[in-house]
């Protein structure tokens, strides 16, 4: 899915534009107005996979706007993006010098916002043998 960075933060397409384009050509219309625009909260994954139930209307400020850029990324549902993430807990947080596991609670919490599904995770060291 085609999404809209503004600022480093992440928005859906605002309803009838599809193209950064036409988004441009929004923004140049609306200049010093406020607009209504789904925001992703990023709060419990990583980029570029992204939960569909985690958006929230925003009204955003366009004469503040310094960059805009498009992003290609995976939404997924809050149930599929759990589920591709202990996953990726079982195959490769394992065997990291920082893994603890969590009996008792959710022990995607400390996962969340450092994991990527695609494996990566900047804090990964592995394990002493």
């Amino acid at each position: 899915m085609k999404i809209i960075e503004i600022d480093f933060m992440e928005y859906m397409f605002p309803e009838g534009i599809d193209t950064i384009e036409g988004f441009i050509e929004y923004l140049n219309n609306n200049y010093g107005s406020f607009i209504p625009i789904l925001k992703f909260q990023t709060e419990n994954c990583k980029f570029p996979y992204l939960i569909k139930d985690d958006v929230k209307t925003v009204y955003l400020n366009v004469s503040k706007i310094e960059s805009v850029n498009e992003a290609e990324i995976d939404v997924l549902s809050r149930e599929e993006y759990d589920a591709r993430l202990k996953e990726v807990v079982a195959e490769k947080c394992v065997d990291c010098e920082y893994y603890t596991e969590d009996t008792k609670g959710d022990n995607l919490k400390g996962h969340r916002e450092k994991l990527s599904l695609d494996g990566e995770c900047r804090y990964y060291k592995k394990k002493s043998e």
